[in-house]
């Protein structure tokens, strides 16, 4: 799949932009983002199952390892690899089974990833989640970073919920929620305006007690 680049000329962004005010700002101030998707689904997998409850630092080390001894990561090679050859790459016991849970699924047919464009977010998102290890978070992340899908909204992510809040200066929900009041009028490109959210986490702007229009007019980095 092609890089997409997500700029004042995509559709997707016109539509966010008339759609919500608030998110026209935030793209605005933020400006283009990109998003390239994966060619290989499989180890797009293993990788985030791998990368789970890590930090970016010793996931990317784990995972250089791991392709040392698998330099081509396929269902049949995970299988095939001792247990303690991935477990002295830094990978957990309990995540060892997870990926080998993955392997023997795409083996047995029960998880499909050739036809992957024949399937829509929820049977993808049905079928990923029956594997060890891959939770509601882990499929969503999966359909949007390595599928590339444009309408996927991950309710479980704190951080989403937490910049969706700051954007249109919500009160407090016992549930937590916030999502829930916005992102139907983000449809159907709801993946795309979670990439502008994250990046309003990682620049500083949610934590920065200003609204949105001031960040845009303080230029906040």
């Amino acid at each position: 799949m092609e890089t997409i680049l997500l700029n004042k000329h995509h559709p997707a962004i016109t539509a966010l932009s008339q759609s919500d005010s608030k998110l026209a700002s935030l793209i605005e101030l933020i400006g283009d983002l990109t998003l390239t998707p994966s060619h290989v689904p499989f180890e797009s997998l293993v990788m985030s199952i791998i990368s789970q409850q890590l930090s970016a630092k010793a996931a990317a080390t784990i995972k250089s390892r791991v392709k040392v001894i698998l330099p081509i990561i396929s269902p049949e090679l995970v299988l095939a690899a001792e247990e303690e050859a991935i477990r002295q790459c830094g990978v957990s016991y309990p995540k060892i089974r997870y990926i080998r849970d993955l392997s023997s699924k795409v083996m047995n047919g029960e998880v499909i990833l050739d036809n992957l464009h024949e399937l829509d977010n929820a049977e993808l998102l049905k079928q990923l989640t029956s594997v060890k290890g891959i939770g509601a978070w882990t499929a969503e992340m999966f359909l949007i970073f390595t599928l590339g899908r444009p309408d996927v909204m991950s309710i479980g992510d704190a951080g989403l919920q937490r910049a969706a809040k700051w954007l249109h200066t919500l009160a407090d929900r016992k549930d937590g929620n916030y999502l829930g009041e916005i992102a139907p009028n983000w449809t159907p490109y709801r993946s795309f305006a979670s990439l502008y959210l994250w990046r309003a986490i990682d620049s500083g702007y949610v934590d920065s007690g200003l609204q949105v229009e001031a960040c845009t007019k303080s230029g906040i980095v």
